[in-house]
């Protein structure tokens, strides 16, 4: 095995690329090794650009992308799950003297289901030792010490083949020979190293010393990036002008097209917009253990974490709804039911369960309920899904189909469908003595006061989803004074969910000129 180390760079090269090798420090069992590692080295810093690379103060690349993932279906007859793809426009700016980076992108949905938030915009600054988010919807910044040197370009700097070889060359980490492979024809020498709790296989050029191909293996995953269509600017440095990015062998990312600019003065970042007022101090709602909300009389909500049941009482038994579960929840339905008995101290069942919409993380917990003996109430677009998402068929004795106004025990449970960029067909449950409402992926805050940006995920469409479900409250001249998900333990007041209608971002071309105007 053949490793080596290098003495630090960060100090500005002013010499030539011979002293390169000079620099390099090996630890090897034979000479042959030892020259081999340090030319395939060598030879990239080199082909890269070189003293010029090494010694850059202040650079900016832009890049073109798209990024493809499945995401949830809109349509109920499509299944639960569709191809999404987003396009990004985003830019980094470094400033080596200052220790300073900046990086912004615009995420723009062209494949998916989402209302007229089709846009948001990401802004992460690094400077001084700190951390700044930037938020252009509200017009705010907030110190943060998640975003650090390695973190704030959110990987995209690992797409990068220039940076990758500048990065390689001031590394002190231990590298490793491992052959040579054949890539489009032309011989690749293989070197390897582990960073980061990361095993990471790069792809040299045996002639050109161009970086093809790196492959990152962190745990059980594999990222693969090639680099393609390399150019070079007039100060010689070069980078690979496309990239290719898969997860486990599954399209991710594809750069369509990279610019690097660079710039030698030592010009500052600005790390806060002007004007811009800092963000609120916000606490989360911690969830943590089993809970129970009595939210009216005779209405339950239990849940823990990010999963929520209501339960109503109607007399002789529960009617219920809201079965969110992953596959690794400890809380399930069928102990939100016991957690429920234990609470009230009777064991009346669950005689009806509403389904309210086909997508599998809110079917998921339906096998408790079925096994319960709880009769299904769902639409008759959503039968499929049920079915589906069960390891056994769904006897159809155990299915009642419902319509949009369905009325329930005697007018105390009212469903209501409202479809939305979400779902086609979206049933929410109104119970009007208790003046509550009920409903799954419109509405929610994980939040004790206030709600999330709109520009945010997963938050960006909720809004827009409210709208929707506010337009049909008021075509139906609904009381509704307590809004409950199954997403969140926080029961919103009607006050409440009408200042969350008041979270509006301005349309993409202002938001994206706020972004990229300093």
């Amino acid at each position: 095995m053949c490793v080596f180390s290098q003495t630090n760079f960060t100090k500005k090269l002013g010499v030539t690329s011979y002293v390169l090798g000079c620099l390099l420090t090996f630890d090897c069992q034979g000479a042959t090794a030892d020259d081999t590692v340090n030319n395939i080295i060598k030879r990239a810093v080199e082909a890269y650009g070189g003293d010029t690379l090494m010694s850059l103060e202040q650079l900016q690349i832009e890049e073109q992308l798209y990024r493809f993932s499945e995401g949830q279906s809109g349509f109920a007859a499509h299944g639960a799950h569709g191809i999404q793809l987003y396009t990004y426009h985003q830019q980094l700016k470094i400033n080596y003297i200052s220790k300073t980076k900046i990086f912004k992108r615009s995420d723009q949905n062209l494949i998916g289901n989402y209302g007229y938030y089709d846009m948001t915009v990401v802004d992460r600054r690094f400077g001084g030792e700190k951390g700044f988010h930037i938020d252009h919807c509200m017009q705010t910044f907030q110190p943060t010490t998640r975003i650090n040197w390695d973190s704030v370009s959110l990987d995209m700097e690992a797409a990068v083949d220039s940076l990758i070889v500048k990065a390689l060359a001031e590394s002190t980490t231990q590298m490793e020979r491992k052959g040579t492979m054949l890539i489009k024809g032309r011989i690749h020498d293989v070197l390897s190293m582990t960073k980061n709790d990361s095993q990471h296989t790069m792809f040299f050029d045996s002639k050109t010393g161009l970086l093809s191909r790196v492959v990152r293996k962190k745990s059980n995953t594999k990222t693969r990036y090639d680099f393609l269509n390399h150019t070079q600017n007039n100060l010689g440095i070069v980078w690979a002008n496309q990239t290719m990015i898969s997860n486990d062998g599954h399209p991710y990312k594809h750069v369509t097209s990279r610019k690097v600019t660079v710039n030698d003065t030592n010009g500052s970042l600005i790390l806060k917009p002007k004007k811009y007022r800092r963000k609120p101090a916000v606490k989360f709602l911690d969830f943590v253990e089993p809970s129970i909300n009595q939210v009216a009389e005779g209405v339950y909500l239990v849940g823990q974490d990010w999963g929520f049941t209501l339960f109503v009482d109607v007399g002789a038994s529960y009617i219920s709804m809201g079965s969110w579960q992953m596959p690794n929840d400890a809380f399930t339905w069928q102990q939100r039911l016991a957690h429920l008995h234990q609470y009230t101290g009777n064991k009346k069942p669950v005689s009806q369960f509403i389904v309210t919409h086909h997508h599998d993380d809110h079917l998921m917990g339906l096998h408790d309920v079925i096994k319960h003996g709880a009769q299904l109430l769902l639409l008759s677009e959503h039968v499929e899904a049920v079915q589906s998402s069960q390891r056994l068929p769904v006897a159809p004795k155990k299915l009642t189909l419902v319509e949009d106004a369905t009325e329930l025990a005697h007018g105390k449970v009212q469903v209501f469908d409202v479809p939305s960029s979400h779902a086609d067909h979206n049933l929410v449950i109104y119970l009007p003595e208790q003046k509550v409402l009920f409903a799954e992926d419109m509405y929610g805050s994980s939040l004790e006061a206030g709600f999330h940006s709109p520009n945010s995920w997963p938050s960006r469409d909720v809004y827009y989803r409210s709208e929707t479900l506010e337009q049909k409250i008021n075509s139906l001249g609904l009381d509704v004074q307590k809004y409950v998900s199954s997403h969140h333990g926080r029961v919103l007041s009607n006050d409440e969910f009408n200042q969350a209608l008041g979270y509006v971002c301005p349309n993409n071309k202002e938001l994206v000129g706020r972004l990229y105007s300093e």
